[in-house]
């Protein structure tokens, strides 16, 4: 039987932890043995291993890094003893920790595969520096050339960015498309309560950004857009923890005294029952994103049945049909998000909740997802 493991150091931290699960879980319906090694646990399920520190609000760099180190350890160890063949990680920053660990892997005869969620660097939380940036943009290099058995991105838009940095992958990578989220919401609260509970007046058209915030999330964009609509019925909600921008300076600089009581800021981590009662009572999801490869969040939204605006960046055109089962605005410009979210409340003929969801059960189904993968993790 093949063996594989899932390397997931992000976990819960940034929601991926509900990926890393469908996966693995879809990955052994279809005779993968596989172990998902992380920062939680699930009950009943011994194949998920915690190895990872979850909490790590407080922490010194020092410490979370020696955190890290120690989980990474205890992941490998699992792989020994497993007999693990397949190495399955997730590629985000391409930078010296992550060259590290596939490293080991391969000290390991592991088979590595890469599931590559950023091409480029999308965070700009930590200060530039010229010297790191070289060094990270070689280790990049050699990953993605010659440092991985097979490659996956979840955009045919980051595939081509992806092949143009790395022309070798050609024949070793594959576009998966991103699983849905049908099965998230929960059966409490309604979305009546959910609002209730978040005191959203009848009448309010409450639009949800959701997510880290990063430059590249161009949440300014729809702070930009909230002044054009002007609307007293029109309240943002913004949820999420910040990166690389301050959220409530962007509000105060931004945004016109006037309008700044409809923005509401939960600048935190969200915890799964509040993403719950978020995406429940939001009439609409907005995705004003300058730059993007592939977007959970998105996916999420579209699983609850709710209307998304995003911008027009290719991996979004490839989810969202305009006007059928969503609706794309010029990237970059906060006017025409502005007429989007003002038609969206005047609109008679939103999309229907069938037209939302038939292309996500057809399309994004993390069986298909599986089975896409299984002739690459032969022997």
């Amino acid at each position: 039987m093949t063996k594989s493991a899932i390397l997931d150091y992000v976990g819960r931290k940034a929601g991926m932890d509900y990926f890393s699960v469908r996966m693995h879980r879809e990955l052994c319906k279809i005779g993968v043995s596989n172990t998902l090694y992380t920062n939680f646990e699930v009950p009943h399920d011994p194949g998920v291993r915690q190895v990872f520190s979850f909490d790590s609000a407080g922490v010194s760099k020092a410490k979370a890094t020696l955190r890290y180190a120690l989980g990474i350890l205890r992941a490998f160890q699992g792989i020994r003893r497993e007999g693990s063949q397949h190495f399955i990680f997730h590629y985000f920053k391409g930078g010296l920790r992550e060259a590290l660990v596939l490293e080991l892997a391969r000290w390991h005869g592991q088979r590595i595969h890469l599931l590559v969620h950023d091409v480029e660097r999308l965070d700009q939380s930590t200060p530039q520096n010229w010297l790191k940036d070289l060094i990270d943009n070689f280790l990049r290099r050699r990953i993605l050339g010659r440092g991985c058995h097979h490659a996956y991105t979840f955009s045919q838009a980051a595939a081509d960015e992806l092949l143009h940095h790395a022309p070798g992958l050609k024949d070793r990578l594959t576009v998966l498309r991103h699983g849905h989220f049908l099965d998230l919401p929960l059966p409490v609260p309604t979305q009546a309560q959910a609002r209730q509970e978040l005191q959203i007046k009848e009448g309010t058209m409450a639009l949800l950004f959701f997510g880290q915030i990063k430059e590249s999330k161009g949440l300014d964009i729809l702070l930009e857009a909230m002044n054009l609509v002007h609307d007293p019925d029109i309240h943002l909600i913004i949820a999420g923890s910040a990166r690389d921008v301050d959220p409530q300076d962007l509000i105060q600089s931004l945004v016109e005294p006037s309008v700044q009581n409809q923005i509401h800021l939960h600048n935190r981590y969200i915890s799964d029952q509040e993403r719950d009662s978020l995406f429940k009572a939001c009439d609409a999801l907005v995705i004003p994103y300058r730059r993007i490869y592939n977007s959970g969040v998105l996916m999420m939204g579209l699983s609850y049945g709710k209307t998304v605006i995003a911008s027009d960046l290719p991996a979004n055109c490839e989810i969202i049909q305009n006007g059928v089962n969503g609706y794309l605005f010029e990237d970059g410009n906060p006017s025409d998000l502005a007429q989007n979210i003002l038609g969206l409340k005047n609109a008679s003929n939103r999309p229907t909740f069938e037209a939302i969801m038939n292309p996500l059960r057809a399309q994004h189904s993390w069986d298909l997802m599986a089975q896409q993968m299984k002739p690459f993790l032969g022997h």
